[in-house]
């Protein structure tokens, strides 16, 4: 989870995928000393029922990969227990779907830990009930460390 501290602001908003009946979106990017929060959102539109058609939001998925190799899959904590990560999880969801149109609306807070290495951070997003497969961005992760270096505790730390 991120840490009772203001973030540095990395970047968003930032489009991942547009069509005409899907988008999804990088709300905002803020960066903390011990990892990396991505605010993204999702709206997909439909002209009518279609297969597969059941009720939720579970079918949004993200993965991530660092400049050094090393990837993970949203909600796998191999990264964790290796103690090495990294690990993506969501802090956060909400979510909507219905209507005659069978329109879906997903909010979703995304923490990476740990801070990524220098070099390029891709974030990638695979919605297959609603046709997408790894549709993603690259961040930097330089930009990253340094809006790190930017968060402020909450409060002053405490005298002993």
């Amino acid at each position: 989870m991120p840490p009772p501290m203001i973030g540095g602001h990395v970047t968003g908003p930032v489009l991942i995928w547009q069509s005409d009946r899907l988008v999804v979106a990088v709300r905002h990017v803020v960066a903390f000393p011990a990892g990396v929060e991505v605010e993204v959102e999702a709206h997909s539109r439909r002209a009518g029922p279609g297969p597969d058609d059941a009720p939720g939001f579970q079918g949004l998925r993200f993965r991530v990969g660092l400049a050094d190799g090393r990837e993970a899959a949203q909600d796998d904590e191999a990264g964790l227990r290796s103690g090495t990560g990294p690990v993506l999880i969501v802090t956060g969801s909400e979510g909507s779907s219905g209507g005659p149109d069978g329109d879906e609306h997903v909010r979703m807070s995304l923490w990476i830990w740990p801070l990524p290495p220098p070099g390029p951070v891709t974030v990638k997003c695979s919605w297959p009930r609603r046709g997408l497969q790894d549709a993603g961005i690259v961040l930097d992760g330089d930009a990253i460390r340094a809006a790190a270096s930017q968060a402020r505790p909450f409060w002053p730390a405490r005298d002993a």
